[in-house]
């Protein structure tokens, strides 16, 4: 396990409440040991959000005690990510942003009880309903926030975008295109930037997701927000370039099938068109087909 040092106030709280009881056995084990000895806190980061699993009463305690700077490692337990999303807008909407802001939330067990784990577990089941009915899908106008977004996700997909100077590209280029941006429990996760050419095609430029939440639906969904976007403007087709089969990368490989899947089909391949290590693939979708 690789353990980091971070400040506290970068870090996210991902509870609304500290147990009074585990606060009182936590600050007898400080007091015991010390502040400079304690397990290591864990972590996750989705983008720029870095937010805490678990370890918030001992961060409290730390903050408390004058400790701002703290041990920490990344969580190697796969998370149900969109559960963690609910949990930091809940502490967003309740205006607890850093650790110090969980000082006013110590409650007794019963009260813990009801206003935490039981919070919980009604979120458990909604989410059990389904877990991305809280996505929403708009343009985005501003081109400040569309660049930033753009940056954010597709530095966070090196599989997919791993050379810098074609993201400074896409941050570039996305300002002035019609823009997607998918956001839950508002946090935006995912964006997609469409080139319309001569009213007849909408070129998918560049789509991006966090890794965290493929497979679980939101990538059909922004595509689909832009063919209803194309029948009411009356544009015919849509189009995408992705990495062709001539390059064996398993990651594209998926995009290509995930595209498939949304309806497209190869129609040409461009082997130069990039270059010759990154062979180009054409694929498009009749809207109305």
């Amino acid at each position: 396990m690789d353990i980091f040092r971070i400040e506290l106030e970068r870090i996210l709280p991902s509870q609304l409440y500290i147990s009074e009881q585990k606060y009182g056995e936590s600050l007898a084990l400080f007091r015991r040991n010390g502040f400079e000895h304690y397990p290591p806190i864990p972590i996750k980061k989705i983008g720029h959000d870095i937010f805490f699993t678990d370890g918030h009463t001992r961060a409290l305690i730390l903050w408390q005690n004058g400790v701002r700077t703290v041990n920490i490692y990344h969580c190697p337990e796969e998370l149900d990510w969109i559960s963690y999303l609910m949990d930091l807008e809940w502490c967003r909407n309740s205006r607890i942003v850093s650790i110090q802001d969980l000082d006013r939330c110590i409650i007794a067990g019963p009260d813990y009880e009801k206003k935490w784990l039981e919070r919980c577990a009604d979120g458990q089941r909604w989410l059990a309903e389904n877990p991305v009915r809280d996505l929403k899908l708009c343009f985005e106008t501003d081109r400040e926030k569309k660049s930033v977004i753009c940056a954010e996700v597709l530095r966070s997909l090196p599989k997919w975008f791993g050379i810098e100077a074609a993201i400074q590209d896409y941050v570039r280029e996305v300002t002035n295109l019609h823009f997607v941006s998918a956001t839950l429990y508002g946090k935006v996760i995912g964006f997609c930037a469409v080139k319309v050419n001569f009213e007849t095609n909408a070129d998918l430029f560049v789509l991006g997701l966090f890794e965290e939440f493929h497979g679980k639906g939101i990538g059909t969904r922004m595509i689909d927000f832009v063919q209803t976007y194309c029948r009411e403007m009356k544009i015919d087709y849509m189009s995408v370039k992705t990495l062709s089969a001539r390059h064996p990368d398993e990651n594209y490989r998926e995009t290509r099938k995930f595209y498939e899947r949304c309806g497209f089909r190869p129609f040409e391949e461009f082997p130069t068109l990039w270059d010759e290590a990154n062979p180009c693939l054409l694929m498009i979708k009749n809207i109305y087909s």
